[in-house]
């Protein structure tokens, strides 16, 4: 399924383009969790076949067996959780020390939660304490099961007819995507279930269903790692991705590393020191509040943050994560490059298709947009410093 093309690409030519840098490696199926519901007073769950619930708090506890269709409802108490099967007449709640975990083993149907959400979900369903008495509900299933409750909200089924080298494109950027996220985040839970939008089994679709079977295991990998891609879409265009303008090699060709000082989640703090400085003139070598170049901005700000970067901006290209335009989130540097390759110029990434930089003698530190004019024309890639 990989070799078929689209309008003269193949797969691999399409993910090689945009995301330059990056490899292709067959990934063995793997488990992921995903919080899809959380704060929630309570948790009603059924089957269309035979599930099995177990309390997780019990040591060596084989669970016990939950007639079809039967409604399980599971609440918070002070110590404990309450399990009362709605079904069964004259059934008394029974105490749980938690978490309390549903399991469908290979059914196609699922487990179906009905509150506080009504969907279906493959795998397990596993209720947690939340804040308060309330609880948190995490889906554990296979990077394959997830991958198809998510594509079809990422990309148009219908495309599967048109062109399903395009869904097979984007199957593996959302598998990359997921496969990073855990190899990235080891706690209870490795996603949410809003961003991308997992929709569950009965997010499901024929097409692209066929498109996640038609490139099982294949992940976009950098420096050996899965990496997080988004493929971008281009409304109206089955064609699916655009190439990168600007010299995005210049980017993209340095190794994945760590800034001395790195400290996950400290985009959002950049942002913030940095939109602070709006207004100072820019001064060429300045990396002091009384006036900036570009790169000594970047330097300043996440310097108070605790991180060594590079002072200039060609060296600020080659260090942390390389991140391609689908991509960026706030708090990621971002370089421009003339034809040549040479990077002249970067910003902080603020989100909404903008940065906050220093542009030229004579400006001063503002807001402008990289998605249109010059800085879309000569956009060369970003670097996530804090991820």
């Amino acid at each position: 399924m990989l070799a078929r093309t689209l309008n003269g690409h193949t797969a691999q030519q399409i993910v090689r383009e945009a995301f330059p840098g990056s490899q292709l490696q067959q990934r063995p199926p793997t488990t992921i969790k995903v919080l899809i519901a959380d704060q929630a007073p309570s948790v009603v769950m059924s089957g269309q076949t035979v599930l099995r619930l177990v309390d997780e708090g019990r040591k060596g506890a084989t669970g016990t067996l939950v007639p079809i269709g039967h409604r399980i409802i599971v609440q918070r108490s002070r110590t404990a959780f309450t399990v009362t099967d709605l079904d069964q007449p004259g059934a008394r709640p029974s105490m749980m020390r938690g978490p309390v975990r549903m399991d469908s083993g290979d059914a196609e149907t699922g487990i179906r939660m009905a509150t506080p959400l009504d969907r279906r979900f493959r795998g397990t369903l596993r209720v947690t304490k939340s804040d308060g008495l309330k609880v948190a509900v995490v889906n554990q299933t296979t990077t394959e099961d997830y991958i198809r409750g998510v594509l079809a909200g990422d990309m148009p089924p219908e495309w599967g007819d048109r062109a399903p080298v395009a869904l097979v494109v984007g199957a593996v950027a959302a598998r990359s995507r997921a496969l990073a996220a855990v190899a990235t985040r080891k706690g209870a839970f490795n996603v949410t279930s809003d961003d991308p939008l997992y929709l569950g089994l009965d997010g499901e679709r024929p097409q692209t269903n066929a498109a996640v079977d038609g490139s099982t295991g294949w992940t976009v990998t950098l420096a050996n790692h899965p990496f997080e891609a988004s493929f971008p879409v281009i409304p109206g265009d089955v064609t699916v991705f655009a190439p990168t303008l600007g010299a995005p090699d210049q980017v993209a060709a340095g190794p994945n590393t760590r800034v001395p000082g790195w400290r996950p989640g400290l985009g959002g703090a950049a942002v913030q020191m940095t939109m602070g400085f709006r207004g100072t003139p820019y001064r060429w070598g300045g990396s002091k509040p009384g006036g900036f170049d570009c790169s000594g901005l970047l330097y300043f700000v996440y310097g108070k943050l605790g991180m060594r970067l590079p002072r200039v901006a060609e060296d600020q290209a080659h260090v942390g994560t390389y991140v391609p335009w689908a991509n960026l989130l706030p708090g990621d540097a971002v370089f421009f490059a003339d034809s040549s390759g040479y990077i002249h110029h970067m910003g902080l990434y603020i989100g909404g298709g903008k940065m906050v930089h220093a542009p030229q003698t004579g400006d001063v530190v503002k807001v402008s947009a990289i998605t249109t004019g010059h800085y879309a024309e000569q956009f060369a890639g970003g670097r996530r410093y804090s991820p």
